[in-house]
Formats: C-alpha cells, sequence, structure tokens
C-alpha cells in the first residue's frame, strides 16, 4: 500500500466517526462524566466495530447482509428496544457530578461493551463502507492488507475520540448538576432519535 492510501483510510477512520449518533452520545457523556479515558475506552469500542465492518465491506463481504435479510424485522425492533430502554435509563438516571464519579474498571468496560454492541448492530454499514471505498479506488487482496488496513482505519478513530475525549476534559470543571441533566436528555434524545430511524427503516423495508 502507498502512503497515500494509507493516508486516506486513516482519514476515514477518523471522518466517520465525526457525525453525532446514539454510539458517538454515549461516548461523549462518558467523557465527560467519568473523564477521558472512559471516553477513550467507549470510543475505542465505537471504532474497533466501526473498522471491522468497514474490512468486511472492502473485502467484499456484502453476503453478511444478505444473509441477515430474514431477520430484518426482528433485528430492527431489537435495536429499536435497546435504543429505547437505553434512552429511559438515561433521562431517569441521577446525575453524577464528576468530581464524584471514579473511574473504575467497571466504567471502562461498560462503557467500552455498550459502545461496541451498539456499532455492531447496523450491519449495514458493510455495503456502505465496501462502495466508499470502491469509489475511493481502494482494494484489498491479502491478509497482510486486510491487517493493515484494519488498523489503519482503527488508528483513524481512536485519534479522533483521543483527541475529542481530551478537549472535553476542559469542559467537565464546569459541569453542574442541571447541565448533567440536560446532557442525560440530550443523549437521550438521540437514543430515540436512533430508535425511530431504525423503525422507519422496518416500515420501508416492509413497503
Amino acid at each position: 500500500m502507498s502512503i497515500m492510501t494509507l493516508a486516506t483510510i486513516f482519514a476515514a477512520g477518523f471522518i466517520v466517526m465525526t457525525p453525532v449518533g446514539p454510539v458517538s452520545s454515549i461516548c461523549i457523556r462518558r467523557a465527560l462524566i467519568f473523564g477521558p479515558r472512559a471516553g477513550i475506552a467507549a470510543g475505542a469500542g465505537d471504532a474497533i466495530a466501526v473498522a471491522v465492518y468497514a474490512s468486511i465491506g472492502t473485502a467484499g463481504g456484502a453476503f453478511l447482509p444478505r444473509f441477515l435479510a430474514p431477520f430484518t424485522m426482528f433485528w430492527h425492533l431489537a435495536i429499536s428496544l435497546v435504543l429505547l430502554v437505553v434512552a429511559i435509563l438515561m433521562w431517569r438516571s441521577r446525575p453524577i457530578l464528576p468530581k464524584i464519579a471514579v473511574q473504575r474498571r467497571a466504567h471502562l468496560a461498560g462503557g467500552f461493551g455498550a459502545a461496541l454492541a451498539l456499532a455492531l448492530a447496523n450491519p449495514a454499514d458493510i455495503v456502505l463502507f465496501g462502495a466508499l471505498f470502491a469509489g475511493l479506488g481502494i482494494a484489498i487482496r491479502t491478509p497482510l492488507e486486510h491487517g493493515i488496513f484494519f488498523f489503519m482505519f482503527f488508528a483513524g478513530g481512536i485519534v479522533y475520540w483521543i483527541a475529542l475525549a481530551l478537549f472535553l476534559n476542559r469542559w467537565r470543571d464546569g459541569l453542574t448538576t442541571a447541565r448533567l441533566v440536560w446532557l442525560n436528555r440530550t443523549c437521550s434524545g438521540f437514543m430515540i432519535v436512533g430508535a425511530g430511524t431504525s423503525l422507519f427503516s422496518l416500515v420501508r423495508v416492509g413497503s
């Protein structure tokens, strides 16, 4: 692979992390409440999941969405239910001031697992990544290239989350209980929007 190709993969991994959605809202919330390490741990879960799907898509793995097609209704209902449950729990959660919140291993592992699971819940991304990198003229052929692609894509994603978590750390001291309530409810809103989008996709597929 050329330096330009590696740079393109790294940039793609960085850029796809930027849209704010259910997964990124979890990462941002954890970074603000529990600190940079918690935000980076959750971001790593997101970055790994997206890198896995990008690698599969680039390798021509469009078979996976087709394999899961018969389970589309169950898949979307399950995703919507999970997002709604998380939204309700987050909406009703008691605000924890950053100075009180402790970065325990359970917090780090829980954030990583939650972000990883939610990000893996959308295998349709495989097709999008396949089309994206095909348009960029990037083809992966050997196992070594697969490994390099995954590493560079993940590196771009985790660099984004490290930079964002460190940036958000500057705002932690200014957080109050009222602002944390607003943060929880904003994140809940993203979850509800995500659940609605999943149900809308189900209706569109059914029609």
